[in-house]
């Protein structure tokens, strides 16, 4: 049997991809007068310097935040945490694949960038109406001729870039940050699947602390196995109670996190500010498990107390 007739669809493309290439060169020809990217970078690199340094300040006062009141943000706490326990890492290594193929084929169209058009001479006055019109349609001829002219050498322009991408790590950067804008979404609708995901959050947040009081004499050979065992017990106890309780288990999960931040964090500024002397120290010491426990039972109870009463916060700023 014969092969089905193909039909000549690449005239679709031509304007396409010489908009493309025009947007993106009257782009940069915009911010390269108002000195857009250099303010930018500026404001960025400002940005980095104080995050820097205060990240445990920030980090610290984001844990006080999330003791008192992180069930209120249930989606965003939620969704933050399913990302980075399960997707961060794979998003992250796609996007950072395509930026190197992103980076080249920028340069390429820099350099395929047209220079600037000397402007035409002023032509006669023609003597005319006639003479005129004449000139009129001879003009536009010629625009229209050069316009089409143009178009081809733009769309060949991002032809090239186009190759010098690879498409498979942009497809893959994309299905990667699809693949998280659906896990929250999910997450958001609520069910079953936002429960297991409190369960499995709750679970990541405690494990360490309960094996750090756990021990296991005469199976120190198996200690992979033990905790292992221990993951799953906790997780056969998160698990229902995720689904029983939810409120329970998300304020304990809230709490958690909060007091996670507050205990590694906070000891940091106080080391910072000469008010204890080895943070590390402090935090392997049965101390710091007594405060992130007493931090988080704390939290758990208050935000307990609130979803009992009815209290919260507006409800324009909960997500």
């Amino acid at each position: 049997a014969a092969p089905p007739t193909k039909v000549d669809a690449s005239p679709a493309l031509l304007v396409p991809l010489a908009l493309a290439t025009r947007g993106y060169q009257q782009l940069t020809q915009a911010m390269a007068k108002t000195k857009a990217a250099d303010k930018i970078g500026e404001v960025k690199g400002k940005v980095e310097e104080q995050y820097a340094a205060k990240k445990d300040v920030v980090l610290a006062a984001v844990g006080l935040v999330l003791i008192l009141y992180g069930a209120q943000f249930k989606n965003l706490l939620l969704c933050t945490q399913v990302v980075l326990a399960f997707l961060y890492d794979r998003v992250k290594g796609a996007i950072a694949d395509s930026i190197s193929d992103v980076q080249v084929a920028v340069e390429k169209l820099k350099a395929d960038a047209p220079a600037a058009p000397e402007p035409a001479p002023d032509a006669p006055e023609p003597a005319n109406k006639h003479a005129k019109k004449r000139e009129a349609k001879k003009t536009s001829a010629v625009s229209n001729g050069h316009r089409a002219e143009g178009m081809k050498e733009e769309a060949e322009a991002a032809k090239k870039v186009l190759k010098v991408l690879d498409q498979g790590k942009l497809s893959a950067a994309a299905t990667e940050v699809l693949a998280a804008l659906m896990a929250c979404v999910l997450l958001i609708h609520g069910g079953i699947a936002q429960k297991v995901a409190i369960s499995i959050s709750l679970v990541g947040l405690v494990v360490d602390k309960v094996d750090a009081i756990l021990d296991f004499p005469g199976y120190e050979s198996m200690e992979a196995w033990t905790r292992l065992i221990v993951r799953v017990g906790l997780h056969a106890v998160a698990l229902p109670l995720a689904i029983v309780a939810t409120p329970l288990a998300l304020a304990m999960n809230a709490a958690a996190l909060g007091a996670k931040l507050a205990t590694d964090h906070g000891c940091r500024v106080a080391e910072a500010q000469g008010r204890l002397k080895e943070a590390d120290e402090f935090l392997a010491s049965k101390k710091a498990l007594l405060t992130a426990c007493g931090l988080c039972g704390f939290g758990t109870l208050w935000q307990l107390w609130s979803w009992a009463a009815g209290s919260g916060l507006p409800w324009y700023v909960q997500l």
